[in-house]
């Protein structure tokens, strides 16, 4: 089990190398096989900011609260900055933000994905302490471009190591006795230079009063390699993918899909089955609209035989709606020949008795001629069974009966053909 680490560049430029460690999972406390972005310290900028309550469940409002708060210490747009606040911050007391830039950001996490590799995690190379007064200090560089870089309650800060020592005696030289200055500090250092942070360190202690050497006398200096640092910087909980870059939960998901997405978009090799969805995509589109063309040939035949039904039976009629104007001339013949019809009174009376059950007598009814002819009977008590029974015998008759608790509603069924 392990876990694979890509450092980004400083520089932005299409195809950079990314320089790859894997860390064992348990070192670098991480799930099995995720993939983390170290992002130089030098493309860094710490902050500390106080936000009020009520903040934390609101990712929107934050960034927002965030950005109206950085408007005055950064040097760029707070729009074109990425903006992270440590994981556990706590409303109306300072927190570290880390900004860096968003679209050299955004570039290399494209990069990264075109090659296959989703970001589960984006860790700071250093990051300042968030104990409260604690400090921690970084020699960082080559013997000829060394650079200190420290955080302690004036804030964080990184200047090449000469120019960083002075600045740093002359903090500690203002402090006003032994007490205030942090004792077993670590500074930590990469091999290329630990002699230069032990030659500064002794630059440190000897610049003070005797009654401060107690103090600076549990300061020491840890050589710490690459691969160290970065699972020292794993265990800080800091992670950068927050806002847009949030690379947990559903929008991990999301990055996933939208990598698989433009894998089989633009990737040369599923060049055929994008050629073969299209094809199938239009194979599908000419299909529907023949059945389309078969079904509309099949309905207008089936018209056109209505039609000629009709102007064969009653050449006199001119066409309008045929089978509604043949129903009409049925039941017209049916009345000149004294047929009885579904629609008169008679028919129903003796479809009614006939499928009446035994035992069952109507204690009311009500006949009206208009329309199909609506005849209403109350008090048939029927079971479901006979309900069933009872609807399906009159609908034989041409009768269509809907029961509504002890009252049926009868009305003739349209004729047509």
């Amino acid at each position: 089990m392990s876990t694979l680490i890509f450092t980004l560049p400083l520089h932005s430029e299409n195809g950079a190398s990314y320089s790859q460690t894997v860390l064992p999972t348990q070192t670098a406390g991480a799930r099995d096989k995720e993939i983390w972005a170290i992002v130089p310290a030098a493309a860094l900028s710490w902050h500390r900011v106080s936000l009020p309550a009520g903040l934390q469940r609101q990712a929107s409002r934050l960034s927002a609260a965030l950005q109206s708060l950085m408007e005055e210490p950064l040097l760029d747009e707070p729009e074109a900055m990425h903006l992270s606040m440590q994981a556990d911050w706590e409303a109306n007391s300072p927190g570290w933000v880390a900004a860096c830039n968003k679209a050299w950001l955004k570039h290399h996490l494209s990069q990264l994905q075109t090659m296959g590799h989703v970001v589960h995690r984006i860790v700071p190379e250093w990051a300042p302490s968030t104990v409260k007064g604690e400090v921690s200090a970084w020699v960082s560089g080559t013997p000829e471009d060394a650079w200190l870089w420290v955080n302690n309650a004036q804030g964080a800060w990184r200047l090449p190591l000469l120019a960083g020592l002075k600045y740093w005696t002359e903090q500690l030289q203002s402090l006003p006795n032994a007490q205030d200055i942090p004792a077993r500090v670590v500074i930590q250092a990469d091999p290329a230079v630990a002699d230069l942070a032990q030659n500064a360190l002794r630059q440190l202690q000897s610049h003070h009063q005797a009654a401060f050497s107690e103090r600076f006398n549990t300061w020491r200096i840890e050589v710490v390699t690459a691969v160290q640092r970065y699972a020292k910087a794993g265990a800080a909980n800091w992670d950068l993918a927050q806002f847009e870059f949030a690379a947990h939960g559903s929008a991990r998901w999301l990055q996933k899909a939208n990598r698989l997405w433009q894998t089989f978009a633009k990737g040369e090799a599923w060049k055929p089955a994008r050629w073969s969805l299209a094809l199938l995509v239009l194979a599908q589109c000419v299909g529907l609209n023949v059945a389309a063309w078969q079904l509309n040939a099949q309905v207008k035949l089936q018209k056109d035989l209505q039609k000629s039904i009709l102007t064969q039976s009653f050449p006199n009629v001119t066409v309008v709606d045929a089978p509604l104007q043949m129903a009409k001339e049925l039941e017209r013949l049916q009345r000149n020949s004294g047929a009885v019809s579904a629609r008169d009174f008679e028919w129903v009376l003796q479809a009614v008795g006939a499928a009446l059950p035994a035992g069952q007598s109507i204690t009311n009814l009500d006949y009206q001629v208009q329309g199909n002819g609506e005849t209403r009977l109350q008090g048939l008590q029927l079971t479901e069974a006979q309900n069933s029974e009872f609807a399906k015998a009159l609908r034989s008759q041409g009768l269509d009966a809907q029961p509504s608790g002890a009252q049926w509603r009868i009305v003739g069924m349209k004729a047509g053909f």
